[in-house]
Formats: structure tokens, C-alpha cells, sequence
């Protein structure tokens, strides 16, 4: 399934979620003894994803992170130029985290989390954080972020821009693809702008009580199926891709499709001459 090698211009991305039988993404759903085989095979999905980095927004992170940042000792710094912020990924860090975080609110311990739940053994995974944030970040904040040695980009002026964030991830970090783990608000944000290549879903057995859908908002977006597989406990994991991906292609690319499409033509003529003149 592997097409993020084919976006040139930036993260290939590529939704990882659990949910109901009737479609809702939130909910306590997630709690219920049933869906517990659920959420260990979810985990040990990850490495068959073959991301570079991990996406989150901001409310999905404060549910994990009740960190609050302390930016009194950054008051009266001297201002910072709003410019992107880039740490080399650690040699011991396996993987990107990227936090959309559009006023910069999220607080942090350091610049890298260690977790097994993205690993399928239980084993010790290191993430190397980066946030995405807006101009309207306070100058305190982005001390904050320097002084724990923590990637930051902008993305937009109020309000993230996703395509740029995504740009900039492939430019300045190298990351080809992104596996997005947030909830509705920020799945909703990339739909709405055709930033969603493919789904991975889970569907546990069971209905919810509450709770919302995938995307919120939505739009009608056309996916094949690429992977169908029964998992534990009457899971079922679907994994799809988009039916049309726009391909960025450069100029020496496009001129070879060209020529090529150009002589096929030439050839398909002679060919009907040929088949004419030996009727």
C-alpha cells in the first residue's frame, strides 16, 4: 500500500483509529472490557503503518499531558523572530511527535516521550516531539520551547494551516509520512483540505452511548479497500487508501510523461496504418 513516495511536495498521511460498530470515534465505548483487545491491537498495529512521526492536537494531547507549562521566568525575554525551529532527530529516537498546538498551551518534561504503545512488543519507542503552532504564540512560549530543545513550526497566522505544516515536515524533517492519531476537530481540519491519503480503522463490537463521529466537519472523499483482517476478540481492522491522489510531479518528470504519452500516440497511428495496409 505504500504510496507516500509519490507526494513530493509534502507528508503523506494516513488516518489510525478505533471505533464502533455505528461510527462514533469518542466515547467511553473505549473503556468496556470488549474493546480492550481492541485498543492492544491498535497498538500493535503501528510498525505495520511504516511512519516516520505521529500526529496529535492539542485536545487529544491534554487528555494524555496534564504537564501545564511554567513561562513566568520567560516574561520580559527579549523577542524572538518567528521562525522555524528545527532539533535533529536524537540518535535514539525512533520516531517523530508532532503536537498541533495552535496557541501554544501544552506543557513538556523534555523534547522526547518514551512509550510502548506504539511498539508491537511491549519494547521501549522514542519520540522526539515537534510542535505546530501559529504566530499568534506568545514570545514566552517559544523560550519555553528552546529552552527544552523542542522543534517548533509555523503554520499559519491564527488558525494552523495543515498543508503547510505538512510541507515543512517533509522540507525540514525529512518525514515522508504521518500516521494522524487526533480526534474529530483536527481529523475534520485535514479531510476538509484533501490532507487524508488513508484510513486505518479499527471497529470494536459494540455501539456507543454519546460521542462523535471521525471527522467533525466532514466531506465526501472517495477510499478503496486495501486490507481486510479479523483481529482478537471480533475486531476488525479496515485499512483504505484514496481512490485519486494528487501527484506533484517536477519539470523533468513532467516532460518525461510527456514524450512518453506523446510517441505513444505516434506509435498507436502506425500501428493502425500497418493493421490497414494488411487487411
Amino acid at each position: 500500500m505504500e504510496r507516500n513516495d509519490i507526494i513530493e511536495d509534502r507528508s503523506f498521511v494516513e488516518i489510525h483509529m478505533m471505533q464502533s460498530i455505528d461510527g462514533k470515534a469518542t466515547g467511553d465505548f473505549f473503556r468496556k472490557p470488549d474493546c480492550w483487545d481492541g485498543m492492544k491491537d491498535y497498538h500493535k498495529l503501528f510498525p505495520e503503518l511504516k511512519t516516520q512521526a505521529f500526529a496529535l492536537g492539542r485536545v487529544t494531547m491534554e487528555e494524555l499531558n496534564k504537564e501545564k507549562p511554567d513561562l513566568d521566568k520567560y516574561k520580559g525575554k527579549e523577542l524572538i523572530e518567528h521562525k522555524d525551529f528545527v532539533v535533529p532527530l536524537q540518535k535514539e529516537a525512533h520516531y517523530y511527535f508532532v503536537v498541533y498546538d495552535t496557541k501554544g498551551t501544552i506543557g513538556y518534561k523534555s523534547n522526547i516521550k518514551h512509550t510502548t504503545a506504539w511498539s508491537n512488543d511491549g519494547s521501549n519507542v522514542i519520540c522526539q516531539f515537534i510542535e505546530v503552532i501559529t504566530d499568534s504564540v506568545s514570545n514566552e512560549y517559544l523560550h519555553y520551547l528552546q529552552d527544552l530543545k523542542i522543534s517548533y513550526i509555523f503554520a499559519g497566522k491564527d488558525k494552523i494551516n495543515v498543508r503547510t505544516s505538512l510541507e515543512k515536515l517533509k522540507t525540514l524533517f525529512g518525514v515522508n509520512k504521518v500516521v494522524l492519531q487526533g480526534g474529530p476537530t483536527i481529523d475534520g481540519a485535514f479531510i476538509s483540505d484533501d490532507l487524508i491519503d488513508a484510513i486505518s480503522i479499527i471497529i470494536c463490537p459494540c455501539t456507543a452511548e454519546g460521542g462523535e463521529t471521525l471527522f467533525k466537519p466532514s466531506k465526501y472523499v472517495e477510499f478503496k479497500l486495501v486490507e481486510f483482517r479479523e483481529l482478537s476478540s471480533s475486531n476488525i481492522w479496515l485499512r483504505y487508501i484514496r481512490k485519486k491522489i494528487k501527484i506533484t510531479l517536477n519539470s523533468n518528470v513532467k516532460n518525461h510523461f510527456i514524450y512518453f504519452f506523446h510517441y505513444k500516440n505516434i506509435l498507436f497511428k502506425i500501428f493502425l496504418i500497418f493493421e490497414n495496409k494488411f487487411k
